[in-house]
């Protein structure tokens, strides 16, 4: 009897304790069957040789956006990075509009206010160069778009009158009442409730897109947060068909576990005993019956298998930093100095958000909310901790996304309450100036902390939340260890890690999140064979020269997926 695969003569950075490092791996149906000279060569059907390679199990993106990744390849780029100024993003827009189709939506993604003058682009700027098309920008945090005339004729609001903003948005105006453009938060659905549904093979072509884009960079596993509930987050209804009909063509690439938003569960039919409604904003004892709440024929986290399958249930609670929605303690700063107040918004109302977090988990949900600012992150662990007192569960790993702000005490409480952190390192570089303008000086200290997470003793896992930034786990890393800005600026460098914690998080920790550690996240026995071989050894390089490692081989259950070997 022959085993599939035998890769050997590499430097194989385990993650695994007890066998940290090894020079050889074999393979069979996907699995890790040996560690270095436990089986020879000559069991095996295939033998690699690696040439000395340093290896690192495949990294897992424990908050990425994946068919956002692949869509984003097919809209008009805005990035900072490809449009430095308002006049690039404008000429791009144009760009766009004029190969369109007559009178279709044009749609483009990944511009900054922070780059462009603290300047989002306007209703008026945008009918410039649009040719008539409804168009539509995405900003780069996906919590607010810009939105031309057209598009909001099409949605309704003849020459952009009359438009009033829902709850957890906001919708600004001209002197004259017309609406400028901005839609932030809940308002984007004012207009994207009018843009066509992709289809199912729309969100297959997404996923596909996005899987070959991330296999480049080494990425073997994802979550995407947040699906299926298009006024939120998410494309269509069908956005888990999307992902099945990718996987059985084959171009579901990676692994997924996927995060139905919570607006996409419903009552199963019955109530829980509210308790005594706990206290605080979060619980006011108001003796509301919570259901339970959870998908058809009661599917929750974890069903599935190893190559797609469902998360925790994912729920805004606030919006965005350097767009300054974010649910903050008090003023930001940049705001203050302009003579204005605020401290960003709530998306839904506290006791909404408790009504649906509680169900989910009295459902036996896993529960990741998105939660950025330091007040928003009060309210969540208030709801998380009554969750746990109305209704014990061990273990429930429920998971708070991106926790951008936070003071020393409520990290402590994140590890007390048993909170699972999802940061994301590369905002430092790519969104840190903003951060920076928005919170002033002494708040910026707070900010995209991962030190005193680990500090902490919490399992932090690694993330990017790609399209909203590079899904480059190499960037990632970099800018984890060194903590600079795009500018060059440091960035709270008492926050800086180590190598060695920055690929433990972009593998078991990434696994823990998703409850997946019993199979992945380390090369060890019976772990799925995903790694990555890189063209120099990550843990020696100097700290200033990771940015130039580059993955050269991404095996994904033991088969070449990417790059040569």
């Amino acid at each position: 009897m022959l085993f599939d695969a035998l890769y050997t003569n590499g430097t194989f950075h385990t993650q695994d304790v007890r066998r940290p490092r090894a020079h050889s791996l074999g393979v069979d149906n996907g699995r890790i069957i040996s560690l270095d000279d436990e089986l020879p060569a000559r069991y095996f059907r295939e033998v690699h040789d690696l040439a000395g390679a340093a290896v690192v199990p495949g990294f897992n993106d424990a908050h990425c956006h994946l068919s956002y990744v692949g869509q984003a390849l097919i809209q008009a780029d805005l990035r900072p990075a490809v449009c430095a100024t308002m006049d690039d993003v404008l000429a791009a827009v144009e760009r766009a509009c004029a190969a369109a189709p007559a009178g279709a939506w044009v749609q483009g993604s990944g511009y900054d206010q922070n780059h462009l003058n603290n300047q989002h682009p306007t209703a008026e700027q945008v009918d410039a160069v649009s040719h008539g098309h409804p168009v539509w920008l995405m900003h780069n945090s996906r919590h607010m778009g810009v939105a031309n005339t057209a598009a909001f004729e099409r949605a309704g609001y003849p020459d952009r009158r009359n438009v009033t903003a829902p709850d957890g948005g906001a919708a600004p105006v001209d002197a004259d009442g017309r609406a400028v453009g901005l839609l932030q938060e809940t308002a984007r659905a004012l207009v994207t409730h009018a843009i066509p549904a992709p289809t199912v093979d729309d969100v297959a072509a997404m996923v596909g897109a996005g899987s070959a884009a991330l296999l480049e960079l080494g990425i073997t596993s994802i979550t995407e947060p947040g699906l299926g509930a298009p006024a939120h987050i998410g494309h269509t209804l069908s956005d888990l068909a999307g992902y099945q009909a990718a996987r059985d063509a084959g171009r579901l690439g990676v692994r997924a576990t996927v995060m139905p938003y919570l607006t996409a569960l419903h009552g199963l039919g019955d109530e829980l005993p509210d308790g005594d409604g706990g206290s605080g904003e979060a619980g006011s004892g108001s003796g509301n019956a919570v259901p339970r709440l959870g998908l058809d024929l009661g599917m929750r986290s974890c069903f599935g298998d190893e190559w797609l399958r469902l998360g925790p249930a994912k729920i805004l609670s606030d919006g965005s930093l350097i767009g300054r929605s974010a649910f903050m303690c008090c003023d930001y700063d940049l705001d203050a100095a302009q003579g204005h107040s605020n401290r960003g918004l709530l998306q839904f109302p506290a006791q909404e958000l408790r009504r649906r977090i509680i169900g989910a988990h009295a459902a036996g949900w896993q529960v990741a909310t998105h939660a950025i600012g330091d007040a928003a992150l009060d309210v969540v662990m208030d709801i998380f901790e009554e969750a746990q007192r109305l209704h014990p569960r061990p273990d429930a790993r429920h998971r708070i996304e991106h926790v951008n702000v936070a003071s020393d005490e409520q990290i402590r409480r994140l590890a007390s309450l048993g909170l699972i952190p999802v940061p994301q390192g590369r905002f430092i570089n790519e969104l840190g100036d903003g951060a920076a303008r928005a919170l002033g000086p002494e708040r910026t200290r707070l900010s995209y902390r991962v030190k005193a997470l680990l500090d902490a003793g919490l399992e932090v896992p690694a993330s990017t939340d790609a399209p909203v930034v590079s899904a480059d786990p190499i960037l990632n890393i970099h800018d984890l260890v060194n903590r600079r800005t795009s500018s060059g600026a440091e960035f709270v460098p008492e926050e800086r890690i180590s190598v060695a914690q920055a690929v433990r998080a972009y593998s078991v920790g990434s696994a823990y999140a998703a409850r997946e550690e019993h199979y992945k996240g380390s090369l060890s026995h019976g772990m799925l064979a995903d790694f990555v071989a890189l063209s120099e050894d990550i843990y020696e390089v100097p700290a200033e020269a990771i940015r130039n490692v580059r993955v050269t081989a991404t095996v994904v259950g033991g088969r070449l997926a990417h790059g040569a070997l």
